[in-house]
């Protein structure tokens, strides 16, 4: 376990031995943190004058919902599950919000019992869900205002020809010739970013919608300026309140946001063993138990994700591979004060965001365990994976062997 010491000396004592003491794979969420996270970005929020969501697509660990349930005004959904999750956690004391651009006729009841806010993704949606839905919910419209800030057009939600939201310029139209249409909607919602750490980029949205749409926000009771951004630079903050003083205080707006990884990035790790070390074409290797298919967006987008313990100087370098055979499932190349060995554990940091929640069974390697440390310090197994659940989602009929 030499290399669980070294990686692990800048941490509070409860958190190493924790971490040490869990079967691997796991996932390991610190309620401390999370709550942290969530009341300082609520904080920032309510300063400004803004009402926080929590996004679970982020993640939907039910441990990781209580934790920051408290610290938010609600959640805001992508899903009939999801918001069905929301409503369960959240009971009836906050709202829940929901836009899903494949809302389907026979959901929109279930929608309408959990939803407080429900945001149509086109004005087809609105033409066919909206007289239902205005009848137990508050009713708004998804924007695409055409803003690309986003690289990654995997990524960019205001990509060409996007599925995601009413496009502004067809919105305009429509406000321009008056004709009865949006009559029963009360709010937008627009989302145009991804992993911001400043927000100039909203505040031109901003001013772009106020430039162009602004007889409508006069009509409207909520806007939504959706997530994608980190709340992790304080010197950048005064862009995010302009904007939401320009729509309260000009237009009469309730203001939301609904970011996802602002709040659970920090509060997770994954936790994986050594169980193979080799070196191949000179290069040495460390395969865990873990994989890729458990983070998956580190095979799609390219990253390296945080190693706790990884020294920019470090004289013993490793490639981190998973557990599937997949070529390309690696995790990238780290290094280390000491050598990584059989049974060594690795500790990947900032774990908490698009992690589990997208984890799947490749190769039939069995999804991590989960396990919180709690306000009290104490390790709790939350839930565990067996073959049974990998029979059931195969669509098999799970037999006792002989």
């Amino acid at each position: 376990m030499e290399l669980l010491r070294h990686s692990l000396r800048d941490k509070p004592d409860n958190i190493s031995v924790h971490l040490a003491s869990v079967r691997t794979p796991a996932v390991v969420f610190d309620e401390r943190t999370l709550r942290e996270d969530a009341a300082r970005v609520h904080g920032a929020a309510k300063h400004a004058g803004c009402k926080l969501l929590y996004s679970p697509k982020a993640n939907t660990i039910r441990g990781v919902l209580d934790a920051i349930a408290d610290a938010v005004d609600g959640f805001a959904a992508s899903s009939v599950f999801e918001a069905r999750l929301s409503r369960d956690v959240l009971g009836d004391g906050k709202s829940v919000h929901i836009t899903n651009p494949g809302m389907r006729p026979n959901e929109v009841a279930e929608i309408g019992k959990f939803c407080d806010y429900v945001a149509l993704n086109s004005l087809r949606q609105w033409q066919m869900f909206g007289p239902t839905l205005v009848k137990s919910t508050s009713c708004g419209l998804r924007v695409n205002p055409g803003m690309s800030l986003v690289r990654d057009l995997r990524y960019d939600p205001c990509r060409e020809y996007s599925k995601l939201g009413v496009p502004l310029d067809h919105l305009e139209s429509l406000i321009k010739r008056d004709d009865n249409s949006l009559v029963g909607i009360s709010g937008l919602h627009f989302h145009t970013n991804s992993e911001a750490s400043e927000f100039s980029g909203l505040l031109a949205t901003v001013r772009h919608l106020t430039d162009r749409v602004a007889p409508l926000l006069e009509n409207l009771e909520w806007i939504n300026l959706g997530g994608g951004y980190l709340f992790d630079d304080a010197g950048h903050i005064e862009e995010f309140e302009e904007c939401v003083e320009v729509l309260s205080s000009q237009y009469g707006l309730t203001v939301f946001i609904e970011p996802g990884t602002a709040i659970v990035r920090r509060g997770c790790y994954l936790v994986a063993s050594v169980v193979d070390c080799f070196v191949s074409d000179g290069r040495s290797i460390a395969v865990l138990d873990c994989s890729t298919s458990h983070w998956p967006e580190i095979f799609e987008f390219q990253f390296e994700p945080d190693v706790v313990g990884d020294a920019e100087d470090g004289p013993y370098e490793f490639l981190l591979a998973g557990a599937t055979c997949l070529a390309g499932d690696l995790f990238g190349t780290y290094a280390f004060d000491a050598p990584v060995r059989i049974g060594d554990k690795v500790i990947f940091a900032n774990a908490g965001a698009y992690s589990l929640v997208k984890a799947n069974y490749f190769n039939g390697i069995n999804l991590p365990s989960v396990y919180a440390i709690t306000d009290e310090g104490e390790l709790t197994l939350e839930n565990q994976f067996f073959y049974e659940d990998f029979a059931r989602q195969c669509g098999g009929t799970v037999h006792a062997n002989n």
